[in-house]
């Protein structure tokens, strides 16, 4: 059963490569509390558009299926919406799930 868990998960994340989809690295404005805990408060898309995070809905440890990679996920509503935004600990960067549409312009993905 276990293997089979695994096996699953990897052909998720294959064939959501398949799609286009990447890592988009953003600039993130966020509050470190005493306690050590991260949470983000506001995204800069790679345009300079700055977008408020109205909450964050929960935080766990999560592989990128759309991008690639692992890292803390914090799902958050944003305008509105829910988003995933990761914060990779190895690399010490925040990202986002996004493709490139037809223009070359990335196109970010909301939940």
């Amino acid at each position: 059963m276990r293997h089979q868990k695994y096996k699953i998960h990897f052909t998720n994340i294959c064939s959501k490569a398949d799609t286009g989809m990447s890592k988009v690295y953003v600039d993130v404005t966020a509050k470190f509390d005493k306690d050590g805990r991260i949470e983000p408060m506001q995204i800069s898309w790679t345009d300079g558009s700055k977008y408020t995070v109205d909450k964050v809905l929960g935080v766990c440890r999560a592989v990128s299926t759309g991008g690639g990679g692992i890292g803390v996920r914090y799902t958050c509503r944003i305008c509105g919406r829910n988003a995933f935004v990761f914060y990779s600990e190895k690399e010490h960067r925040w990202f986002v799930e996004g493709k490139e549409s037809r223009s070359t312009d990335w196109v970010y993905t909301v939940i």
